[in-house]
C-alpha cells in the first residue's frame, strides 16, 4: 500500500516492475529458441541445478559487448526510472546533488535495480528458471576442465553488476541531460512534436518506464 502523498508508492512500484518483467521474458521466449526448448521439463529441478552451476568465479559470460555493457545497464536504468516515478520525494524535482532526498533516492534506486538484477538472473522468475540459461546443454559442458577441452561459459558476474552500476550511471547522465539540455530545448521551441520527440531521445529509460504505468513516453512528472 502506498505511504501517502510524500512517500514511496510500493503497490504501483511493484506492479510496474512486474509488468516490465513479464515483457522482458516474453521477448526472450519469442526471440530465443534455446529458451523455448527449455520450457518443458521439471521447473524447480532445472532452476535449482542452473543456479547451483552459476559461474560466480568469472566476470564475462561471453555475451555480446552490446548486450553486457549497454543492454543490461539500460535494464537497470529502466528499473531505476520505475522506482523514481513512484517516489514522491524526487519525481517532481530536477537533478540536485545538494538535496538529501535526491541522494537517498539514488541509493534506493540502486538497491531496487540490484534486486531486479539478482532476480532476473537467478530468482524464481529469472533466466535461470525460465529457459535455464547457464545450465550445461551437454555433459561435457559441465566437465570441460576435467576433459581439457575449451569451456564456453554462459554465466558470469558482469550482468549481476552492470545492471545496477551501469544503470545508476545512466540514470545520473539522463537526469543531467533532462535538466541541462532538454529543459533548455523546451524553453526555446514551441513545437509540441519536437518537445515530445526530444524528451524520448534524451531519456529513453524514463520513456519506457512511462509505458509500464500506461503514460505517454514523453510524459514528465515535473512539467506538462
Amino acid at each position: 500500500m502506498a505511504k501517502g502523498p510524500s512517500g514511496i508508492h510500493w503497490r504501483s512500484l511493484f506492479g510496474e516492475w512486474w509488468l516490465e518483467l513479464v515483457m522482458e521474458h516474453t521477448e526472450r521466449i519469442i526471440k530465443e529458441p534455446k529458451t523455448r526448448d527449455q520450457l518443458s521439463g521439471r521447473f524447480f529441478h532445472g532452476w535449482i541445478n542452473t543456479v547451483s552451476m552459476y559461474r560466480f568465479d568469472r566476470w564475462d559470460d561471453n555475451d555480446k559487448f552490446f548486450t553486457s555493457y549497454l543492454g543490461h545497464p539500460t535494464q537497470g536504468a529502466v528499473n531505476a526510472a520505475i522506482f523514481w516515478q513512484n517516489d514522491d520525494h524526487v519525481r517532481f524535482s530536477d537533478q540536485d546533488f545538494h538535496s538529501a532526498a535526491y541522494r537517498n533516492a539514488l541509493l534506493q534506486a540502486f538497491a531496487f535495480a540490484t534486486f531486479d538484477a539478482v532476480q532476473f538472473k537467478l530468482g524464481p522468475l529469472s533466466e535461470a528458471s525460465i529457459g535455464h540459461v547457464g545450465y550445461p546443454a551437454r555433459w561435457w559442458d559441465r566437465d570441460c576442465k576435467a576433459l581439457h577441452i575449451p569451456c564456453v561459459p554462459r554465466t558470469g558476474m558482469n550482468d549481476l553488476v552492470m545492471n545496477e552500476v551501469g544503470g545508476l550511471a545512466m540514470t545520473i547522465g539522463f537526469h543531467w541531460l533532462d535538466k541541462h539540455l532538454q529543459k533548455r530545448i523546451e524553453g526555446r521551441v514551441h513545437s509540441r512534436a519536437l518537445i515530445d520527440t526530444t524528451r524520448i531521445l534524451t531519456n529513453p529509460p524514463q520513456s519506457w518506464a512511462n509505458i509500464v504505468r500506461f503514460r505517454a513516453p514523453w510524459f514528465r512528472d515535473n512539467r506538462p
